[in-house]
């Protein structure tokens, strides 16, 4: 009996063996191709995150530039404006100053000297 086990059970023992260790093989080279996979997708994100931080950087600095150049431009604005104001501040001054050396300072109404000093 054991010879006829031996015999007949010998080629089945074999081939699941075999297809065990095709099983086995299998997957192996599965494994192998998802760590592949997960290899090749962590590197496309990778090189897209920087793609984007980079063009991210890119448009901060644009954006900086942009923010420093109108503020370059309102302080110009403001020295112009403050230098106008000191001016006709010193104009005003200067008018009052003629009005009241005009004889008949405190008498009403326009007399030809004081249009003169009028502003054209």
């Amino acid at each position: 009996m054991a010879a006829f086990l031996a015999k007949y059970l010998s080629p089945l023992v074999v081939a699941g063996l075999l297809f065990a260790a095709g099983g086995l093989l299998a997957f192996t080279a599965v494994n192998e191709v998802n760590g592949m996979v997960k290899d090749a997708k962590d590197m496309a994100t990778a090189e897209r995150n920087a793609f984007w931080k980079g063009k991210i950087a890119e448009a901060n600095a644009a954006k900086e530039a942009a923010v420093a150049a109108q503020l370059r431009a309102v302080m110009l604005a403001d020295n112009k404006i403050r230098t106008a104001e000191a001016e006709a501040e010193t104009k005003l001054k200067e008018m009052e100053r003629a009005n009241a050396a005009l004889p008949g300072g405190a008498a009403c109404g326009l007399g030809p000297e004081r249009v003169r000093i009028l502003p054209r």
